[in-house]
């Protein structure tokens, strides 16, 4: 049998004015999946001039102001973030990464949403997204996600069941009903193997239907909900094809990831090769 490789919850410190935010949510997701905590620096010249002796540095201190009972370690890479965040699951067995976005951040800084949806572009994880520090743990006992049309949708229902299974968080499925036909059918069939999922994992799940969908986009009206009943986090895929209105007025992703209720997001981009718990 071969041996089972440990993986781990990676944090992600892009600007280090935000490293105590990331971590307050990668030491969360650790505890919860119990798994061990790396924290990452990327010196991208895209973003800073500094070398990788000044972030190991920088590293070094932030270690050694961890009093959480979690094994971590560091690690310091040179070259593109995006290139690095798509070899990372990889490489170090990371299963999710969680790092910050500022809705303040200049075009040049890697808080910026578009850089940071851009270098998570090829992810292979899950990658947890948050502007604001854990400072209510119980609200992690709330977990939404949409169910729309898309195959998609399946993966977002694996991920809501750790939360589930590992932290007995409530979760709570939001969607709304397709006037179209097909549409209508492939929904269907997304809501059926959800539940059929669930219940082979006895898994509890609260699902709501949005009578009429106010936004262009699903996820933005979850949000909303998601914000009235004290949800601690989204769980979302990003767009695998823009489609002609897409093009021009955005994907889901940039309307979504700053949002005004400072709700945090999983995102999950949808791929084949996309890295899973060893449960």
């Amino acid at each position: 049998m071969a041996e089972k490789k440990d993986q781990y919850i990676a944090a992600y410190i892009s600007d280090y004015s935000r490293a105590e935010v990331v971590l307050s949510y990668a030491f969360f997701m650790a505890t919860m999946l119990k798994k061990g905590l790396i924290l990452l620096r990327i010196v991208d010249s895209r973003y800073s001039g500094e070398t990788t002796a000044e972030a190991e540095v920088e590293l070094k201190k932030i270690q050694s102001q961890i009093r959480a009972n979690i094994p971590n370690t560091y690690c310091v890479l040179k070259g593109k973030s995006k290139e690095i965040l798509s070899a990372l699951p990889a490489a170090f067995n990371v299963v999710t990464i969680v790092s910050a976005v500022d809705a303040n951040a200049g075009r040049k800084s890697p808080l910026n949403k578009k850089n940071v949806l851009k270098d998570f572009s090829d992810c292979k994880t899950a990658f947890l997204i948050v502007a604001e520090k854990l400072t209510d743990v119980d609200k992690m006992k709330n977990i939404a996600f949409s169910v729309d049309f898309k195959k998609e949708s399946k993966d977002k229902f694996l991920w809501a069941s750790y939360f589930s299974r590992f932290n007995n968080s409530m979760l709570h499925a939001v969607s709304s009903k397709y006037d179209d036909e097909f549409l209508r059918t492939k929904w269907n069939d997304n809501l059926r193997f959800m539940d059929k999922m669930f219940s082979s994992l006895n898994v509890i799940c609260c699902k709501y239907n949005i009578d009429k969908q106010q936004s262009q986009y699903l996820d933005i009206d979850v949000l909303k909900y998601a914000s009235q009943q004290n949800i601690g986090l989204l769980i979302s895929v990003t767009t695998k094809e823009r489609d002609v209105i897409e093009y021009f007025i955005g994907v889901q992703e940039d309307r979504t990831i700053i949002n005004e209720y400072k709700i945090p997001i999983l995102f999950l981009n949808p791929r084949e090769d996309l890295y899973v718990l060893c449960d």
